[in-house]
């Protein structure tokens, strides 16, 4: 009776080691193997875009210097294209009116005192060496008038031809003879002039062309030249040819874009790549497993990244959980 009462309690017993076990497995199982989505590798060379602001320039550059200190005065009138001949600037010197209408009356009173030695010359009463004193004086307030006026007229800076106009110093600032003013950038047969970084210079792709935008329009230009040695910026020099009746002014600022050249690599889709600190890995599907694989970033472009490693044209990439793989975890891949 003992046995019999024993009996059910080892079979209940029995059962539920079974069901533990085969939780256990089910368990294990769903652990081990991680749901993913894959992605095909493909061998596709980077060729990095280098974005640049530069400006066009020509043969018919000029600036315009004070021709002597004083006050700037600037007409109210927009940076832009001016024609030849307007009025840029008048340089107002302190005191320079007063000085000419000081030294004109002097030179009337020069002229009056000339008159009267002359008369008095003639009367006896004066020597010919009080005469010829001032017709001196006269003949000195003269060429004092002179110089003056000719600084009055020479205030004016004048556009000496058609072009775009760019101010260096603000109205009504006071500066010394020779002080850059204004610039102009004439018509005639113009180029862009861009500034890059050495090493962005270097990697440069001469036979690619130049993607060339400005307000609306845009074009393709080509690379003239580029420079051998860095300004005192840093920065080299690139010369650019714009294409053949281009609506380009000199003085006018545009957007270039040029391409470097290509270093083979594989494209993967951004979300593929991996990143812990510095390091960047992608997880490659081979027989089921996942296989981490270091990569570098070449460069990326909207949702795709370009990259370099141990990888080959036409495996999968795991794209959707590989945040949570290891090297080695099993994969479940979805359709």
């Amino acid at each position: 009776m003992k046995a019999m009462r024993k009996s059910p309690a080892r079979f209940a017993g029995t059962v539920g080691l079974v069901a533990a076990a085969l939780l256990l497995a089910l368990s294990a199982a769903a652990h081990a193997a991680v749901p993913v989505r894959t992605a095909l590798v493909e061998r596709s060379a980077w060729r990095p875009r280098v974005h640049a602001i530069a400006r066009v320039r020509s043969v018919n550059h000029v600036t315009l210097s004070a021709p002597l200190s004083g006050r700037v005065w600037e007409p109210a009138r927009s940076v832009g294209e001016v024609r030849a001949g307007t009025l840029l600037a008048r340089i107002r010197p302190p005191g320079l009116q007063a000085s000419l209408q000081a030294a004109r009356t002097q030179l009337h009173l020069a002229q009056l005192n000339v008159q009267r030695d002359r008369t008095l010359y003639h009367d006896g009463v004066v020597s010919l060496q009080v005469l010829q004193g001032s017709r001196a004086t006269e003949k000195q307030m003269q060429a004092q008038v002179q110089a003056l006026q000719g600084q009055l007229d020479n205030q004016a800076i004048l556009a000496p031809f058609t072009g775009i106009l760019d101010y260096r110093v603000p109205s009504g600032a006071v500066v010394n003879a020779g002080t850059p003013i204004v610039t102009l950038d004439g018509r005639g047969a113009p180029w862009i002039e861009a500034l890059l970084s050495p090493m962005n210079a270097m990697r440069l792709s001469r036979a690619a062309p130049v993607a060339i935008r400005f307000a609306g329009w845009s074009g393709s230009g080509r690379i003239h030249s580029i420079g051998h040695s860095a300004r005192q910026s840093g920065l080299v020099t690139v010369y650019v040819t714009p294409p053949p009746r281009a609506p380009l002014l000199p003085g006018e600022w545009v957007h270039l874009r040029f391409a470097q050249r290509s270093t083979p690599g594989f494209v993967v889709p951004l979300r593929a790549v991996v990143m812990q600190g510095a390091d960047a890995f992608v997880f490659i599907d081979r027989g089921g497993r996942a296989v981490r694989v270091p990569v570098t970033v070449l460069g990326t472009r909207g949702a795709r990244a370009w990259v370099t490693g141990g990888l080959r044209s036409g495996e999968t990439v795991v794209v959707r959980g590989a945040g949570r793989l290891a090297n080695g975890t099993q994969l479940l891949v979805a359709p």
